[in-house]
């Protein structure tokens, strides 16, 4: 054994040559991008600017007839490959609640429309593009952030349905590709009551065809609710203004936990049917019973 000063030189050797086995054996840490990195990753994406209004009606899908919500008319009604409890339920809720005017829209009661009712929007939508997430401004204010960074997906503990569920995304040229889970179940995508269940997978290609039209081609699939992947293609058109801006209409979902003798408290969807985020008396005019699975 050789010491110098008291010290161990051997072993001093040893912990060196171990701390630089450990530091090989560590990925090593990407550089911060340059300035001329970040300017040239932002001079990638497209032009996105202004507000998008939604081309047509806003219901959901218009491709299969439907054109409007006329008590008369026959194809006034979305189109979803609904299994057939579904369908049943559906086509009840159509025939009992939205043709006869009781329809009541949540979106109209201050509850947030969801990630697909902002997808038709009747007021429309604005595009913040970053390279690391892009944010969709919706009317209500709600806002969708896509994450476009390269992150995965949480593990699924880590995951829980919301009303705009947890989007990445990822550029192919000037396509964006989205892809879109953990949607919450129950909640009306358009004023025909069709909605999705908590196992819905969106993925939506969109681009810009023109100087004028955005287009998102959209493909939905829900084990629970759907036969077949449902394939539908929203358009926006550009607002021609000199002073383009985004009308907010105020929610109501902070009510959900009002302070009641200085105590928050929450409150949550009636016993009789927990799928559904609205009150009983709400939930009847609102969606169809759908034949959600027990959890």
């Amino acid at each position: 054994m050789t010491k110098r000063n008291g010290i161990d030189r051997r072993g001093v050797g040893a912990g060196l040559i171990a701390a630089g086995a450990l530091a090989m054996s560590r990925p090593a840490q990407a550089a911060a991008p340059t300035h001329d990195e970040v300017v040239k990753k932002f001079a990638a994406l497209p032009d996105w600017t202004g507000i998008w209004m939604s081309v047509g009606t806003t219901l959901f899908e218009q491709s299969a007839g439907a054109r409007s919500l006329n008590a008369n008319d026959p194809n006034a009604r979305d189109f979803p490959p609904y299994r057939p409890a579904w369908a049943a339920a559906y086509d009840k809720f159509l025939s009992d609640v939205v043709k006869t005017g009781k329809f009541s829209d949540p979106l109209s009661q201050g509850y947030p429309g969801g990630m697909m009712r902002m997808m038709s929007p009747a007021r429309g939508l604005q595009f913040v593009l970053r390279p690391e997430q892009i944010w969709i401004i919706y009317e209500r204010p709600d806002v969708r952030y896509i994450y476009t960074d390269g992150r995965p997906f949480p593990p699924p503990e880590e995951l829980w349905p919301t009303f705009e569920g947890y989007s990445i995304g990822h550029w192919e040229g000037d396509t964006l590709i989205v892809e879109t889970r953990s949607i919450r179940g129950g909640i009306p995508i358009d004023r025909t009551g069709a909605c999705l269940s908590d196992e819905a997978h969106v993925t939506e290609r969109i681009r810009k065809p023109d100087a004028a039209t955005l287009q998102s081609d959209i493909t939905i699939e829900d084990p629970i609710a759907f036969t077949a992947p449902w394939k539908v293609t929203r358009r926006y058109r550009k607002r021609n203004e000199e002073y383009p801006r985004m009308e907010n209409v105020s929610s109501l979902e902070n009510n959900r936990n009002p302070v009641v003798n200085g105590e928050t408290k929450i409150l949550l969807a009636g016993e009789s049917d927990a799928s559904s985020p609205y009150p009983d008396d709400l939930r009847s005019f609102a969606v169809p019973r759908f034949p959600f699975p027990k959890k």
